[in-house]
């Protein structure tokens, strides 16, 4: 029985197991003003999207093991004077000049062995190599690329050369894990993000970085085996973690160390562990522990205090973890007969007597939420999400097939209402970067900036959504002379670089 899926405008078939040609490397780095593709850049519009994602899943000639693993690739964007100037540029980590030269994998990753393998080339090679892959912050007058298994790496904001590693004048002690996705205060200008350590035991580090870069300890405490946690949220009163029951096996870490499995291998889902709540206080004080069923999950969008509740919004995923796992290590590359990724915006509350009640306030299929930054830490009235292209079966009686849009989707959640952007031709987009129409401008007032993947001429372009009203379109496409690689993380920056 034959599933029927459309194909593009240009004629290109997408049945399940289709190339998807936005995750080829892009070896170059450029230079040039973008051409206009069609609209018009709005006249309040100034500043620059930088961005991080992989450039390349290859070292050596080799193909890298896992989604995880690419090189990290900046873009910027920079936005002044009715054009867009676009940059990118490699992040110069040992990994990626070592794999200019090297034969095999220059080092090892979440599922890749270095030198393709071989107990001599891989034993005792710990930490794992920092690609620099994950996410793009400016605090405190620096920009840092980001990957959580390390220190940050410091990234001149004007040609995004690269200035080496940042650990804080030293204050980044062990082996640096500084995730990926750090919070700021927009009212005190305060960074806070956390850590995973191993040795001598199992936990978690959590960091407040002030206003001028120098960076504190506010919290530690030890896990019952090494957890792998993406996110954190901020509320006005507590960094919050809602702590997947992602865990590390340390039996199975033994093979890894010996030089003879990839550390993927030792990661699995422990639902008997639950998911896990910890709100660490601003002010240093006792933490808070609460659980509740067992999820998976990724990314936070907002988190809140609401009287005596702590409220958190992430994307709650339908998928189970060894579909996921497996999809990470190479199904990425091709689109999926059925989703995988995303899943439900979900709220998580947490009361004053340690319940967690979960209200699901989607339906669909989305990931990467975001929100207006200037309203990180309070209640959001706006979220932005991410839709990802995939087929599947439409009717499970019957034999015709459905290929979704992927799209960025604004949910209104005081009126309960969704408006969403739809790529056409089954394209794909990144994640969507809010740019403020001004400083006081109300929340939700401003734009939306993505790159959009257009697969029939495997080439991106930059656009620009209104975010209280994205289904009418982009008011400005930016045309570049390539594909960018499928990203994950940036920020718009309310400053042009020169």
């Amino acid at each position: 029985m034959s599933i029927e899926i459309p194909a593009t405008a240009g004629g290109e078939s997408m049945l399940p197991g289709t190339p998807l040609r936005e995750f080829e490397a892009l070896h170059t780095e450029h230079d040039y003003i973008l051409d206009t593709e069609f609209g018009e850049l709005p006249a309040e519009l100034r500043g620059t999207l930088y961005r991080n994602g992989m450039g390349r899943w290859e070292s050596g000639g080799s193909p890298m093991g896992h989604i995880f693993d690419g090189d990290g690739m900046l873009a910027m964007f920079t936005i002044d004077g009715g054009e867009v100037r676009f940059r990118n540029r490699y992040v110069r980590t040992n990994h990626y000049q070592r794999g200019n030269r090297s034969r095999g994998p220059a080092g090892r990753g979440t599922g890749t062995m270095r030198g393709n393998g071989g107990i001599l080339a891989n034993a005792l090679r710990w930490p794992l190599s920092n690609q620099a892959n994950t996410n793009v912050v400016w605090h405190a007058g620096k920009l840092l690329a980001l990957w959580e298994g390390g220190r940050p790496h410091a990234i001149d904001p004007e040609t995004l050369a690269t200035d080496g590693i940042h650990d804080f004048n030293g204050e980044l002690k062990g082996f640096g894990s500084f995730s990926a996705h750090p919070k700021i205060d927009p009212r005190t200008g305060e960074l806070f993000n956390f850590g995973t350590t191993f040795f001598p035991a199992p936990g978690i580090v959590a960091y407040r970085v002030d206003p001028t870069g120098k960076l504190h300890k506010l919290a530690s405490w030890r896990t019952p085996t090494p957890r792998f946690n993406h996110d954190v949220g901020l509320t006005s009163k507590y960094l919050a973690f809602a702590i997947s029951p992602m865990a590390i096996s340390p039996i199975g870490m033994l093979p890894v160390f010996a030089g003879a499995r990839p550390l993927s291998s030792a990661i699995g889902f422990r639902p008997d562990l639950g998911t896990e709540i910890v709100l660490v206080p601003r002010d240093g004080g006792r933490r808070i522990h609460a659980f509740t069923e067992a999820q998976l999950h990724f990314h936070i969008g907002n988190c809140y205090d609401d009287g005596d509740d702590t409220v958190l919004e992430l994307v709650r995923y339908n998928t189970d973890f060894d579909t996921l796992w497996n999809y990470f290590h190479t199904g990425y590359r091709y689109l999926s007969d059925r989703p995988i990724l995303g899943g439900p915006l979900t709220r998580l509350r947490v009361t004053k007597s340690g319940r967690v009640l979960r209200e699901d306030l989607t339906d669909g299929f989305s990931e990467l939420p975001q929100i207006d930054p200037r309203a990180t830490g309070r209640r959001n009235r706006y979220s932005y999400t991410v839709d990802v292209v995939h087929a599947g079966q439409s009717d499970l009686n019957s034999a015709s097939g459905s290929l979704s849009h992927a799209g960025i989707t604004t949910l209104d959640h005081d009126r309960g209402v969704e408006s969403t952007y739809e790529v056409p031709n089954y394209g794909s987009v990144s994640e969507a970067a809010f740019a403020p129409r001004s400083e006081s401008a109300p929340e939700g007032d401003g734009w939306l900036l993505s790159v959009e993947y257009d697969r029939d001429e495997h080439r991106s372009r930059l656009i620009v959504l209104d975010a209280q009203a994205p289904e009418r379109g982009p008011v400005y496409a930016g045309k570049l002379r390539h594909h960018l690689p499928f990203g994950l993380h940036g920020t718009f920056v309310p400053r042009h670089a020169d």
